[in-house]
């Protein structure tokens, strides 16, 4: 559908925070139902039927700037019954996640594979699946880090060598050595899910800031949420105590919120900016053509990297030991979805919910909507899949649908990004 066939219009956009003197934007007026559609069209809303479970997929960055694409992935697998979805938030460019997309799902079918081998006939322990989770990720990002100390195995080997010797081992186009290091300077979170072929265990592993939130019904005929989570972030109070405490000496780990005053999440994959010694970083990263793409300057935050690591890749692992339904309906489902989702609730007129607020209005908007149609959550037979009726509301902050903003936040001629990249997988139990 072509935007110019609709009235053009003007709006100053209040809800998302500009300040004062910015705009007014101009965007089209697309009218309902075409609205609705070109919003499952830019999101690329479908459904991924499984032999156990049905997932809708939603992934949203409409900035048509193609410097800004979302850097957000998703996987979605079934490895003979066994359910693996994913969402990875990508940062600082998309070499990381790219290459955790394509190796980690190979790392932990591999490490099931194995461990239902060595199990034979007995049942797998909940605990062998959420060791090899843990393993796998950690697995990822030690690859990555490895990538770098192949080429240069510690500092000394770092000052034996001039920058134009440095430049000459990891530049040019064509030089398998420059993706090794560029995938090191960029990062990831992880939030991975796995499903037992029979629906009775689940697993999540989290890595940064990405949501997990379990619906379930209970017996009573009311849907119960349950985060499944950690957000590893500075604003999480454990996650802060815990870097300060690796780091007693250093009242600037933590500033703004942010470790070293830069980053927002304080466990990722890749990030080696705030893990390797920071010689790494003036010898090598900053050397390196693709440069960084980081909102912080290096110089205001640098000087407080003093004792690395401070970002983690220690994922935190729940289990969840499922209730099948005996019904032929799904009486559970599973939602996962980076950070983007949420952060679309701070463009509100009044109050911003709690996460665990929004997350509990989250199950309890798309189970009262299964009860209502009597069908599962992520039917296909749906008008719209369930990840994308809560993409919708997320656009609206939260509150009463308004097709007019909605056309605002997909059409408005902004010249950057004005929401940020939002994937959401919704998995029927």
């Amino acid at each position: 559908m072509s935007y110019m066939s609709y009235p053009q219009r003007s709006t100053w956009l209040e809800f998302l925070g500009f300040p004062s003197g910015y705009g007014p934007w101009t965007y089209r007026a697309v009218p309902e139902p075409l609205v609705s559609s070109e919003l499952a069209r830019l999101a690329s809303a479908h459904v991924i039927n499984g032999k156990t479970t049905t997932t809708s997929c939603v992934s949203l960055q409409p900035s048509p700037d193609p410097e800004e694409r979302s850097q957000d992935r998703f996987v979605v697998l079934d490895w003979d019954g066994w359910s693996f979805s994913a969402v990875f938030d990508g940062h600082g460019g998309e070499e990381a996640v790219d290459y955790v997309v394509e190796e980690l799902p190979l790392l932990i079918h591999a490490a099931l594979t194995k461990a239902l081998t060595d199990a034979g006939t007995a049942p797998l322990a909940p605990s062998i699946v959420s060791a090899l989770l843990q393993s796998s990720i950690q697995a990822v990002d030690d690859t990555l880090t490895d990538g770098v100390k192949h080429l240069f195995p510690d500092e000394a080997a770092l000052a034996a060598l001039t920058d134009e010797q440095i430049k000459s081992t990891i530049n040019g186009p064509t030089n398998p050595n420059n993706l090794a290091i560029v995938r090191c300077m960029r990062g990831t979170t992880a939030l991975v899910s796995l499903v037992d072929p029979k629906k009775e265990n689940l697993w999540v592993a989290s890595l940064g800031d990405c949501q997990a939130v379990l619906g379930t019904k209970n017996s009573n005929g009311t849907w119960n949420a349950t985060i499944l989570s950690v957000n590893h972030s500075g604003r999480n109070p454990a996650e802060v105590a815990r870097i300060r405490k690796e780091h007693p000496s250093e009242p600037e780990c933590i500033k703004f919120d942010r470790v070293l005053g830069a980053i927002a999440v304080t466990r990722a994959i890749g990030d080696h900016i705030f893990k390797l010694p920071v010689s790494y970083t003036r010898r090598v990263f900053m050397n390196c053509v693709p440069s960084f793409s980081v909102s912080s300057k290096l110089e205001d935050f640098l000087p407080r990297n003093k004792s690395p690591p401070y970002l983690s890749a220690l994922a935190d692992i729940k289990h969840v030991a499922l209730q099948p339904s005996t019904a032929n309906v799904s009486e559970g489902f599973l939602i996962l979805c980076s950070d983007g989702l949420v952060d679309l609730y701070d463009h509100t007129n009044g109050r911003r919910a709690t996460l665990e607020e929004i997350l509990t209005q989250w199950v309890h908007m798309l189970g009262e909507r299964m009860d209502r149609k009597g069908a599962n959550v992520g039917d296909e037979a749906d008008k719209d899949n369930a990840a994308l009726v809560l993409l919708r509301y997320a656009l609206m902050g939260g509150g009463a649908d308004d097709p007019d903003r909605l056309a605002q936040m997909l059409t408005v001629e902004i010249p950057w990004r004005w929401m940020d990249d939002t994937t959401a997988l919704v998995q029927t139990l």
